[in-house]
This record gives C-alpha cells, sequence and structure tokens, in this order.
C-alpha cells in the first residue's frame, strides 16, 4: 500500500523501542520517499517501509488458501512455515497441531509482554498476527502514558475491540482463525480435527496468564512469590493505577 512518511517514522521508532526492551518484533531497515502525495487526512508525503522479519506469514496468509478451499497450497504453505520457524517438528508425519502449539506459545509470549509495558497494537486482525510471534504492522499503536485498562488508541476502532485489557482474547480469536484454516489438515473427521485444534488452543490461556504474573512479579520485585501471593498484590496495584 501506499503509506505516509509519518506512519513509517513511527514504525521505526516503535519498533526500535520494543526490541531495546526485548520484546519480539519486526524492524525497520528504511524508510524510503517516494516523492509522491498520498490520500490520509490531508495530503502528506508518501513513503515505503523496507521491515525486516523473521518471516512475513500471518495468520491472515493461511487464511488466504483456507477460503479459496486450496489444500494442497495450505499443506505447501504449512510446511514451509514449520520449516522456518520450527525445524524440530519439520520430520513429523502429523505437523498441524504441533505447528498450531507452537505459534500459540509464541503468541501467548509476546501478548503478555506487551501487556507488560503498556502497549496497545491499536489494530490485531488476523493479517497483523505473525506466526513468528513478532510484532508486526505497527499501525495506530501507543505506549500509554496513564494507566487505563480499556484504552483505544485506533480511531477507526468505536468499540473497543482491539482496546489494551481486550488484546489476550483478540489474540486466543486469532489463533482459532489459524486453527480453523487447519482443520482440513489435521484430519479427514471433522470432528476428531475440531476436538484437536480445541485442545490446542485451551493451552494459550494458561501460558499468557503465567507468562503475564511471572512479568508483574518481576516489577514488584517479588520473583519467587507464588502465584497464590502475587495474584492479590498485582490485582491490587492495577486498581489503584486505574483509579
Amino acid at each position: 500500500g501506499k503509506a505516509a512518511l509519518g506512519p513509517a517514522l513511527r514504525e521505526y521508532l516503535m519498533g526500535e523501542a520494543m526490541h531495546a526492551l526485548g520484546i519480539p518484533t519486526t524492524r525497520a531497515l528504511a524508510v524510503i520517499r517516494t516523492g509522491e502525495r498520498v490520500n490520509r487526512e490531508g495530503s502528506p508525503p508518501g513513503a515505503i517501509l523496507v521491515r525486516v522479519a523473521a518471516s512475513h506469514l500471518r495468520v491472515g496468509t493461511f487464511e488466504f488458501f483456507a477460503a479459496r478451499e486450496e489444500e494442497v497450497m495450505l499443506r505447501r504453505l504449512l510446511d514451509y512455515a514449520v520449516a522456518r520457524h520450527d525445524p524440530a517438528l519439520a520430520k513429523l508425519s502429523d505437523k498441524p497441531i504441533p505447528m498450531l502449539e507452537a505459534v500459540c506459545e509464541r503468541q501467548a509470549q509476546l501478548i503478555a509482554r506487551w501487556m507488560g509495558v503498556g502497549f496497545i497494537h491499536g489494530v490485531m486482525n488476523t493479517d497483523n498476527m505473525s506466526i513468528s510471534g513478532e510484532t508486526i504492522d505497527y499501525g495506530p499503536c501507543a505506549f500509554m502514558d496513564r494507566f487505563e485498562a480499556d484504552k483505544v488508541f485506533s480511531s477507526i476502532d468505536r468499540h473497543g475491540r482491539y482496546a489494551y485489557n481486550r488484546q489476550p482474547n483478540i489474540a486466543a480469536w486469532n489463533l482459532a482463525q489459524l486453527a480453523t484454516c487447519l482443520l482440513p489438515l489435521i484430519d479427514d473427521d471433522s470432528e476428531k480435527a475440531i476436538a484437536a485444534a480445541e485442545q490446542s488452543l485451551g493451552g494459550f490461556a494458561p501460558l499468557y496468564e503465567s507468562t503475564w504474573i511471572d512479568g508483574m512479579k518481576a516489577k514488584l520485585g517479588v520473583p519467587g512469590a507464588s502465584t497464590e501471593e502475587a495474584g492479590p498484590l498485582v490485582q491490587d496495584l492495577l486498581a489503584h493505577l486505574q483509579q
């Protein structure tokens, strides 16, 4: 697409900030002026962002072939994604479920780390969720200066779908869409395929919660505390921040 120069420069800054924080992210190699003007609010100068990533495979990439019912291409895409991001799984005869579990694990850890630094992606659609578990496609994103659990940073998100506190649920929804794409590859029996996919998706929430609470315990200086001990303290902190 035709980007405006300002948002392209913002992605460079945000990506470098995330990288410095140790959070998996794509990075901007260069921002290049096109010499054109683009139609946005006004007519800002246009630019091309050159993005570097482990890959540019997204949930939306799988949705493309699934929507076209191109099962052969879907399997080729699966094999490529596994070889690139999970080579230890490449020799398995049955890859879809292990691959889904690996993506769930990466996303659970990524979103938990976003939440720990007050990051709001802004547009967490399936095309903006990377299979590699990197933050990708920085649009109307921000780090919160003041804690608001339901803060929204996208001007088009009028119903708060991508609000800060909804990010874990949206991630789970996106992963469910990936699982739906993989159903034909999981098992010819649709009921068995759905049951296997649901079981794999079930691992997202507990892993997200454990990663997030570990991050909060470290912030509070009590990394050795149990979840039972730290949980009420964290909830009390968030309540005070909201007030």
